[in-house]
């Protein structure tokens, strides 16, 4: 360039022919036809540019390469030419004249490497990597993208520095039309997108069942083609189904048609997850079902941690799918499955906040006396739970409410329960008519009170020695150390014999030398008549 036309350059575009440019105004242009490759705005634009972005003038554009054939192929500073610029705008004129005239064989540029110009231009990208098709389809200009695509069907286009193709551009927007024209008229399109992602993986993110049945019929490959973690396109299904927004049981139904092997896949860099651990972890009970009728058998796959999916339900505390699961009745080959640190699910539900675990608890098939690798049942992770969270209110009667749907399963804790209960009211009553001993004056009363306090005093204290063993022997979980309590509680029968039992005859034979067993029995066939005489004698007294 001589140093007249390089000072040109540096002063940016006559504003003159800046606006006839954009208004497509040939008469005003080509005054300014000598100096075309010159001219130029400070993003390197040339007149040729200006006008394919500007208007849909395809006249003035073959005037000026009528001119100056080098702007056909001249880039900005971006490395865009004016077919990039005018398949964004979807100016279909221009790229029609642009594609029409590097069609001919004119032109000292030419290189003979190149098939031809057409071929060339078209495949040229900018410092984005995106060709003219990449811009055609990110703005939804149909017309655009058919010129361009039936003009060189047989390149397969590169993905850009986004690592997007025109497919996987089409796909991720919604355009199915796009996407049917390049699937249909390309030989071999290709389909690839960030992360490794296909177009497959596109269409079922955004839930795009009409696409999924069109790549399918043209790409059925790309069904067990995986991204960067190893998920397929079911993966994506299955995470993603949303009731409110998005229902993606019918992508979730296309894929399995087409191939239920992907049901199996696991993903080989996310602890060989399958889209049944996917759909558990986030909830979606109808994915599971129809991932299930078409692999009944795949609730079997384990992840790498081995943990099922009672496990992960459990773990992200998906209440419907836990009592799904529970529902069937392979639930009781998983119930007691440990993981690689030997927790079953009901250990994994103890350190659980929000999950309301009473099916898994309630399981008849439910172990809950399971020793995890430490040695620990669940009833000893909610112990030292709650020994650590006694200052947490909230956090603790969190876990203690868990303790008690543990203990409830065990028959040795409801034991306790009624028993000790027993020993409470049988205590109570047994004080009562001791004070109501004090209170008469009726020897017969008192005799009746004596004998029926003695029953009471020995029943409160057989349900309080009963209450104490089956107590300890549900909380604690090694029987040796019940020996100690076992021996205690034998040689206490023994003085519990002694002392009710043996003498309760000698005292019986005693007390009816004087009274007849119908006048001590008496109150016990008459229990108004008792509480008459027990009123009276109060009465008496006070007088």
């Amino acid at each position: 360039m001589d140093p007249e036309l390089r000072k040109l350059a540096q002063k940016g575009m006559n504003p003159e022919l800046y606006a006839a440019a954009q208004l497509g105004d040939w008469a005003v242009i080509r005054r300014f036809s000598g100096k075309f490759l010159a001219l130029k705005t400070p993003k390197g634009n040339t007149v040729l540019h200006v006008l394919a972005q500007s208007c849909d003038s395809a006249d003035a554009v073959r005037h000026i390469l009528a001119r100056n054939c080098c702007l056909l192929m001249a880039k900005s500073a971006c490395g865009e030419t004016a077919l990039h610029l005018a398949a964004r705008k979807g100016h279909s004129g221009i790229v029609r004249a642009l594609i029409d005239y590097s069609k001919q064989n004119k032109g000292c540029w030419f290189c003979a490497c190149f098939v031809d110009r057409c071929k060339r231009m078209l495949r040229m990208a900018n410092v984005e990597g995106n060709t003219a098709l990449h811009e055609a389809v990110k703005n939804n200009f149909y017309e655009v993208a058919k010129f361009l695509v039936q003009e060189d069907p047989e390149f397969r286009y590169r993905p850009n520095h986004a690592v997007e193709t025109p497919l996987y551009l089409a796909v991720e927007k919604g355009y199915r039309d796009i996407a049917d024209l390049i699937l249909t008229t390309c030989k071999s399109p290709a389909y690839l997108g960030p992360g490794h992602k296909t177009a497959l993986h596109a269409a079922a993110i955004w839930n795009l069942p009409e696409l999924v049945e069109l790549i399918l019929e043209k790409l059925p490959n790309l069904i067990k083609k995986v991204d960067k973690f190893g998920w397929t396109a079911l993966h994506y299904a299955a995470k993603l189904n949303h009731p409110a927004k998005l229902n993606h049981e019918d992508v979730v139904r296309l894929l399995l048609s087409a191939e239920r092997s992907t049901a199996y896949v696991a993903a080989r860099n996310d602890d060989s997850k399958t889209a049944l651990h996917i759909a558990v972890i986030h909830g979606h009970v109808a994915v599971v079902q129809e991932l299930l009728s078409h692999c009944p058998d795949c609730w079997e796959i384990y992840t790498n941690r081995r943990q099922n999916i009672l496990h992960l339900a459990v773990k992200y505390e998906q209440r419907e799918v836990l009592e799904f699961v529970l529902k069937n009745s392979w639930a009781s080959e998983l119930i007691n499955q440990r993981d690689n640190t030997g927790n079953t699910p009901l250990h994994l539900y103890v350190a659980t906040k929000n999950l309301d675990g009473s099916s898994l608890v309630k399981h008849h098939s439910v172990d809950v006396n399971s020793f995890d690798y430490s040695n620990s049942t669940p009833l000893d992770r909610i112990l030292r739970a709650d020994e650590l969270s006694q200052r947490q209110v909230g956090t603790t009667v969190t876990v203690r409410t868990k303790g008690m749907a543990v203990l409830s399963k065990k028959a040795a804790f409801i034991t306790f329960v009624i028993s000790d209960s027993l020993a409470m009211f049988t205590s109570i009553d047994a004080v009562l008519g001791l004070i109501r001993l004090f209170q008469t004056k009726n020897y017969r009363l008192k005799l009746f009170i004596v004998r029926v306090t003695r029953e009471r005093i020995f029943a409160a204290v057989m349900s309080m020695m009963i209450a104490f063993l089956t107590g300890l022997y549900a909380v604690l979980p090694n029987l040796a150390v019940m020996i100690v309590p076992f021996a205690l509680a034998a040689w206490l029968g023994h003085v519990i014999w002694f002392t009710f039992l043996r003498k309760y005859e000698d005292r019986k034979c005693f007390y009816t030398t004087r009274f007849k067993h119908s006048e001590a029995d008496y109150f016990v066939t008459h229990p108004l008549r008792l509480y008459k005489r027990y009123r009276q004698d109060l009465t008496e007294a006070e007088d």
